[in-house]
């Protein structure tokens, strides 16, 4: 089916490219989230040891992620998916956390949370749509 590593991970073969593809988005998305990301690494002090260490490789893998999304790297576009899926609970959980804590809608460090996990979900939604179109072109074979 595939003759190398190469051919698997990037597919470049004359493939007709998938009809629902928000790799765009998603790519922007993760590069938005990977900014505010860094800003907020400098005044969440609550999740400092967290950041210094997952926090930073989130940072990488975001925009690494970002750059190799594209229409011919199918695997990328699920990986996409499964990171969104991951940071999307993750600062949702932290978000939730930070509000019971402080009970205040307008705290910096809840609001930023809170908008990374609405950019994640975001990220989510359309990468599913991007993984959805690519699985029913290959079920449709």
């Amino acid at each position: 089916m595939y003759a190398n590593m190469k051919q698997f991970f990037f597919n470049h073969t004359a493939d007709p490219l998938p009809q629902l593809y928000y790799g765009r988005i998603v790519r922007t998305l993760f590069f938005v989230a990977g900014l505010i990301l860094l800003f907020l690494i400098l005044i969440d002090k609550d999740l400092f040891y967290f950041y210094v260490t997952i926090g930073i490789l989130e940072v990488l893998a975001l925009i690494i992620f970002a750059a190799f999304t594209g229409r011919r790297h199918w695997p990328v576009i699920f990986i996409d998916t499964a990171i969104a899926l991951t940071s999307f609970l993750l600062f949702e959980y932290f978000a939730i956390a930070r509000y019971n804590q402080v009970e205040y809608l307008l705290d910096p460090v809840f609001f930023f949370r809170q908008l990374l996990a609405l950019i994640f979900l975001i990220a989510l939604y359309f990468s599913t749509k991007t993984t959805r179109g690519y699985v029913e072109e290959k079920v449709d074979e």
